[in-house]
């Protein structure tokens, strides 16, 4: 399902949500009105949502104001927004950036391709291949195993100059792996604040927006690794002082 990110919606976008969740005097109400009001609505229904055992954290997060409705819950017929199939009749892999920690990448195995690999190997495993190339370092990659239900994963990367690229791949019973999909390959990006800590140390701002701590929909906490770094890269700077 598409995930709303309200700041990111139009005037009248915002009154159709408000006319759907009943907000009185949503017609008089400016951008900026409709917003605090959602919110405020969104995160009181958050507060009394059930928090699933075993939520698996770096498989599924969000940064900012999105999917607050939980689990289930309709989007409706808001403009421009609708539903996305769960599979797709392609064997393919994507790979998108999230921001300087972060890739999504989210992928389909054609039921034909299914079936062979039932076929051919019926106790085959899946796992994401992760290939990382830095300048012009020798690449390295890390293994994620994922289940035939898994069709998405985030995706933890450095935040310094590179490149990326996912395979999925299967694996045999006797170990032996095989390349079913490969997504585009795509460049890494460069977080500023890590070697510029002395600007962001006296800016509330930017430690609000960009150092604050990324959590799931269930409150729990993400582990960023370009966070840590920035963070440390601060108090380094203090230290010196």
């Amino acid at each position: 399902m598409v995930l709303i990110n309200i700041d990111s919606l139009s005037l009248n976008e915002l009154a159709y949500i408000a006319q759907v969740e009943g907000i009185q005097g949503y017609e008089d109400m400016s951008r900026e009105e409709l917003i605090d009001e959602l919110k405020d609505l969104y995160e009181d229904e958050d507060d009394v949502l059930p928090v699933p055992s075993g939520e698996n954290v770096n498989k599924r997060f969000v940064a900012g104001l999105t999917d607050y409705r939980g689990e289930g819950a309709e989007v409706g017929s808001l403009p421009g927004v609708e539903e996305l199939p769960d599979l797709y009749p392609e064997t393919t892999i994507h790979l998108l950036t999230k921001n300087a920690s972060w890739l999504y990448c989210y992928w389909s195995i054609a039921p034909l391709d299914d079936e062979k690999f039932q076929e051919a190997y019926p106790d085959h495993s899946l796992l994401l291949n992760v290939v990382i190339t830095e300048g012009d370092k020798d690449e390295y990659s890390y293994d994620i195993p994922v289940s035939s239900d898994d069709h998405e994963w985030n995706i933890s990367v450095p935040h310094h100059s590179g490149y990326c690229r996912v395979e999925l791949m299967l694996q045999d019973s006797s170990g032996e792996r095989y390349v079913i999909c490969s997504s585009q390959e795509i460049e890494l990006m460069y977080c500023y604040w890590v070697d510029h800590a002395d600007e962001a140390r006296g800016n509330e701002d930017i430690i609000r927006r960009y150092l604050s701590i990324l959590t799931n929909k269930y409150g729990h906490i993400t582990n960023c690794s370009t966070v840590q770094e920035v963070v440390s890269a601060i108090k380094a700077e203090e230290d010196l002082q």
